[in-house]
């Protein structure tokens, strides 16, 4: 199986006219180097990767990547394999990524006998079905078939991320969720589109769900809700969420260990080697990760946009300050991560196990999210990161009484 495809040419001469209309007089000197010269070279850098992407080819074994390596084992029953086959394609050929995207032609069937032909995956035969897996050497190598085509997913993805702890959710809220953590995953995926564009993409996206039935609509649409976790739609919404989970707990782990630091405390630098430390012990103690999940150079590029967006800035002195908006990102991380992730997290981050009344009184429903008073930017870092993991705490107690 081999594909050949052409992205879409960049026009040179627009691009540096945008960047700095007077450009042709500074190059005169070719001795000189322009002050617009670097932010020429990230800009064209950006628009190239976008323009790879949206000309990806999907072949059989990048759906196969996307949905075995989205279970705990890399393996699934054949039937619900063909099921989640059947699902990818009919999102990528009714929700297009762009019109230079390919996709194979093969059918569910036929996408498997390939992978077992290729030697990708193996068959497990069983009296009540059939089971096929990726054993561990293929599952790394199948890591980067799906990273190939993460991002034609990414909308959906997110949208299922939201269901992942949580049967209702407000059309609005995943919407607000999503313009929030937008930014990160562009400069993750060099996704194509602006806010309002990724916004659009989400409610195809919810739409496309709902016709499918892995998702229902109550209050004239304006709610969501998914079949309990038993149901096969909600396997479904989770194969597909668990795609790009690990972004959000990297990102949940780096504003959680600054955080713990607290403001004016923690160089970039520093934070980076110990978001990288955190993620490789998380790896180690849960179950296995991609490689990327403690690439050093995501969490660089998650702390620099972080740095672009102004949620933090260096000080004097080097080191991270931030403002209240990062706490706005650590509650709304309770929303998509399980609660067993997050203890986790803390854990190795420094984090206690203790409990606030305040952080108590956030309800469990995420339909109406709450929005948390402000505080100060001097306040923020310890104070912040005790009253996250009480309410972690008193959580789980509330979870075990319940238990019981």
């Amino acid at each position: 199986y081999v594909a050949l495809n052409f992205g879409e040419p960049i026009e040179l001469n627009p691009l540096l006219d945008a960047i700095s209309p007077d450009w042709r007089k500074s190059v005169d000197d070719p001795e000189t180097k322009p002050e617009w010269i670097n932010g020429v070279v990230d800009k064209l850098a950006e628009q190239i990767h976008i323009n790879i992407n949206r000309a990806a080819d999907v072949n059989p074994i990048n759906l196969l990547a996307l949905a075995l390596l989205s279970t705990p084992k890399h393996a699934m029953a054949e039937n619900d394999l063909l099921a989640q086959l059947e699902l990818m394609k009919a999102l990528l050929e009714e929700l297009p990524y762009s019109d230079r995207i390919t996709l194979t032609s093969l059918a569910p069937a036929a996408i498997i006998a390939y992978g077992e032909q290729m030697g990708w995956i193996r068959r497990i035969a069983h009296p009540l079905g059939d089971v096929l897996t990726a054993d561990d050497e293929q599952a790394v190598l199948l890591s980067y078939f799906r990273n190939n085509v993460l991002h034609l997913v990414a909308t959906a993805a997110w949208v299922s991320c939201c269901f992942l702890n949580n049967r209702r959710m407000t059309r609005n809220s995943i919407l607000r969720l999503g313009k929030i953590i937008y930014p990160f995953i562009q400069g993750e995926l060099f996704l194509p589109w602006d806010e309002d564009g990724f916004a659009a993409q989400l409610q195809a996206t919810i739409d496309f769900f709902v016709r499918r039935g892995l998702l229902e609509t109550t209050s004239d649409g304006r709610v969501l809700e998914r079949g309990p976790g038993q149901d096969d739609a909600a396997f479904q919404l989770k194969t597909i969420a668990r795609s790009l989970i690990q972004a959000f707990e990297r990102y949940y782990i780096a504003i959680a260990a600054l955080a713990k630091h607290g403001p004016h405390a923690i160089s970039a630098a520093e934070l980076e080697k110990a978001c990288t430390l955190a993620a490789q012990r998380l790896s180690l103690l849960n179950e296995l990760s991609a490689p990327e999940f403690f690439d050093k150079a995501l969490f660089r590029g998650f702390i620099q946009k972080l740095r672009e967006r102004r949620v933090v800035w260096t000080d004097d002195d080097g080191k991270l300050d931030y403002n209240s908006v990062l706490e706005d990102m650590v509650r709304d991380a309770r929303v998509i991560l399980a609660r067993e992730m997050r203890h986790s997290i803390l854990k190795i981050t420094g984090g206690d196990d203790k409990e606030s009344p305040r952080a108590a009184a956030v309800p469990n429903d995420p339909v109406v999210t709450p929005t948390a008073p402000d505080i100060s930017p001097t306040d923020i870092g310890a104070e912040l990161h005790e009253r996250h993991v009480e309410s972690e705490q008193q959580e789980h107690a509330a979870d075990a009484t319940d238990k019981r």
